[in-house]
């Protein structure tokens, strides 16, 4: 049976870098948000408006859905069934998302990856968050790190150690092949 890594944490925390540059299968949500400059459609997000969002969802599409900052993300089963037919998978939610999955799939490895408050804001900054979204993006802050107690393993990407970071993840995904 294929692994599902299911990754959440803080917003700034660098899941989405970090999972790029150890796997390649990832499992794209839906969202409803317009892209950040840079994103590619299909490849960061499927972006949707909120009318195609209510039908997948009125049609019971979504394994996952969730509503942050004003916008709705979602994963449905034929992505999901997709990236899963092709091997190992990683996927990027936040704590509820988590839960919805881990129901969906119980065979999933959670992770919890964070940073420092201030390390995240300046990454948000850098890649072109305004201040407002970002002070909205971080006000969970807080409560995302309180919930951390409930993934399989907790790791923080401390400034400067991105390869550090990634090593440590490599070797959990790897410890975790075979496991069922």
């Amino acid at each position: 049976m294929n692994k599902l890594i299911v990754v959440s944490g803080p917003s700034g925390s660098g899941k989405t870098s970090l999972m790029r540059h150890i796997m390649k299968n990832e499992v794209v949500s839906f969202t409803t948000r317009k892209p950040r400059q840079g994103e590619v459609d299909g490849l960061d997000y499927k972006f949707i408006n909120l009318k195609k969002f209510e039908e997948l969802k009125e049609q019971g599409k979504l394994i996952e859905q969730v509503e942050y900052s004003g916008n709705y993300y979602g994963i449905d089963q034929e992505e999901f069934e997709n990236k899963m037919g092709i091997g190992d998978a990683f996927v990027i939610v936040d704590y509820h998302g988590m839960q919805q999955i881990k129901k969906f799939y119980p065979n999933c490895v959670t992770l919890f990856l964070y940073t420092h408050y201030d390390k995240a804001y300046k990454q948000m900054i850098q890649r072109g968050d305004t201040l407002d979204k970002v002070e909205q993006r971080l006000s969970t802050y807080q409560q995302e790190m309180e919930n951390r107690k409930e993934y399989d393993y907790v790791i923080k990407n401390n400034q400067n150690m991105f390869d550090v970071t990634k090593q440590i993840i490599e070797k959990i995904i790897k410890s975790e092949e075979g496991v069922k």
